[in-house]
């Protein structure tokens, strides 16, 4: 099967109910080094896929399927980007014009959007639900070792609960393996884990990252492992990538 077509049928965010109606796809990606640098070097907000209440320019009103990329600011003004799933491209969207944000998965509203993107930048890490105790530096590799995760256990369409159990069993080797202070908020990083709905271009810029940590690439490879044999049926979309990331980190 080609790559292309074995990435459509990868990971899609799994969307409550009240949003059943948007259609979802999976963006396309480049995993070329030059690219990967560049999405390397952003402070990302993890693939996180939220619903947004959007007015343009033009007061036109629209509710929409975004999965993030990165915050920035330009002329003065904060913009997510982001792959739109409603219009099937990457799209920015300036964060004073959405009127409403949404929990992808439960529905429940995040807003005001200023407040809930704030939370994410660099400056205020300490501020973030997502700090974990961690360096920014450190969270940024959770954060890839997350992703990463999540996509190899959700590329056969199912979340399995033995396949939970096994990222809980990364955080734990993350925490020892990097000899980190106390103990991982399991609960926390894991309802992060529900919300992930990472792409092709987020699981190979996390790659890339391992490759250059021994650590980090050794718990991933481990647990990538544990993740294809959790449920005791191996899909042929699992073989493929098992396949890949062994190719991937032995050439």
């Amino acid at each position: 099967m080609k790559l292309i077509e074995m990435l459509s049928q990868a990971v899609r965010p799994r969307v409550h109910e009240n949003f059943s109606n948007i259609a979802l796809v999976v963006p396309e990606f480049d995993t070329s080094e030059e690219e990967v640098e560049r999405l390397d070097a952003i402070e990302r907000i993890g693939g996180l896929s939220v619903i947004i209440e959007y007015s343009d320019s033009k007061g036109a009103t629209s509710q929409r399927l975004i999965t993030c990329k990165k915050l920035s600011v330009r002329a003065g003004k904060e913009y997510i980007s982001a792959f739109c799933h409603h219009r099937e491209a990457p799209r920015s969207f300036r964060i004073d014009r959405i009127t409403d944000i949404f929990d992808a998965q439960t529905g429940e509203s995040l807003s005001p959007a200023q407040a809930f993107f704030a939370s994410f930048e660099p400056d205020v890490t300490a501020k973030s639900g997502l700090s974990w105790g961690l360096s920014v530096g450190r969270r940024i590799d959770l954060i890839a070792l997350l992703n990463a995760l999540v996509f190899i256990a959700r590329c056969d369409k199912d979340f399995h609960p033995s396949e939970r159990q096994v990222i809980e069993e990364a955080l734990t080797s993350f925490w020892m393996r990097l000899e980190i202070m106390g103990d991982p908020d399991f609960d926390d990083i894991m309802k992060y884990a529900d919300k992930l709905a990472p792409d092709g271009e987020t699981f190979w810029a996390a790659m890339h990252r391992f490759k250059e940590d021994v650590d980090l690439r050794n718990i991933f490879s481990r647990h990538a492992n544990m993740l294809i044999q959790a449920d005791g049926v191996i899909d042929d979309r699992e073989t493929y990538w098992s396949i890949e990331i062994s190719d991937f980190f032995n050439d």
